[in-house]
C-alpha cells in the first residue's frame, strides 16, 4: 500500500516538481470526447507512470460544476489509468484556476510553487492556473504535448492548442513531456 504524503517532508523536497494532472476525468454532462484525444491521454499515460518511478508527487485536479448544492456529492469517474492511488493528491475546483483550491495554494506554497501541468482544458484551466502562478512568483512547467485545449471561437482545438503553449511561454516553462522527464531528479525510495 502506498504511503500518504507527509507535508513537512514534502516541503523539504521542493526541489522535487509536482505532477499536476487536469480533468482526466468523465464528464457528467458527457461532453468530451475521449477517442479525439487519444494522443495527448498517452502522453499523460506516460507522465503519470514516469512520475510514479521517480517518486514525483501527483496531484489529480477535477473540475466540479454543480448545478445546486445536492449536486456536489456527485464527483465524476475517473477516465481508466487515472484514478488516484493513496498517495496522490486530489484537488475539487469550482473554478478555473488550480489556486482556487485553497489546499492546492497551501501545497504550492510547501514545494514553493514547483509543478508541472498537463491534461485537459489547456485554455482554461492550465492557462488561468498558470497566470495566477506567476503572480505568485510559483515556477512552472506546461507539458504541450501532454495538454489538450477544446476549440475557441473560429479556431479549431489543435491551432487554439498551438496559441495556448505559446501564450504560455510568457507565463512560464513549456516543454514536451520526454524533456520534463529527464529531468526528473533519480528515484528516492521510500522505506
Amino acid at each position: 500500500m502506498a504511503a500518504v504524503i507527509d507535508f513537512l517532508e514534502f516541503k523539504s523536497q521542493s526541489a522535487t516538481p509536482t505532477l499536476v494532472l487536469v480533468g482526466l476525468h468523465q464528464y457528467l454532462d458527457g461532453g468530451a470526447d475521449f477517442d479525439a484525444y487519444g494522443g495527448m491521454l498517452a502522453n499523460c499515460r506516460t507522465l503519470l507512470a514516469r512520475a510514479k518511478a521517480h517518486n514525483v508527487p501527483i496531484a489529480h485536479v477535477r473540475s466540479i460544476n454543480p448545478k445546486s448544492a445536492s449536486d456536489r456529492l456527485r464527483y465524476p469517474q475517473w477516465i481508466a489509468g487515472f484514478e488516484p492511488i493513496r498517495s496522490d493528491m486530489v484537488f475539487d475546483l469550482l473554478q478555473p484556476s488550480c489556486y482556487s483550491n485553497p489546499e492546492f495554494s497551501r501545497v504550492m506554497e510547501y514545494s514553493n510553487g514547483n509543478f508541472a501541468i498537463a491534461g485537459m482544458f489547456g485554455e482554461t484551466t492550465c492557462l488561468s492556473t498558470a497566470i495566477d502562478a506567476y503572480h505568485r512568483n510559483h515556477h512552472f512547467t506546461y507539458i504541450a504535448d501532454a495538454t489538450a485545449c477544446r476549440a475557441g471561437g473560429d479556431l479549431p482545438a489543435h491551432q487554439f492548442h498551438e496559441v495556448v503553449s505559446q501564450l504560455m511561454s510568457v507565463y512560464g516553462t513549456v516543454t514536451d513531456g520526454s524533456k520534463w522527464s529527464r529531468l526528473l531528479p533519480m528515484r528516492r525510495d521510500v522505506s
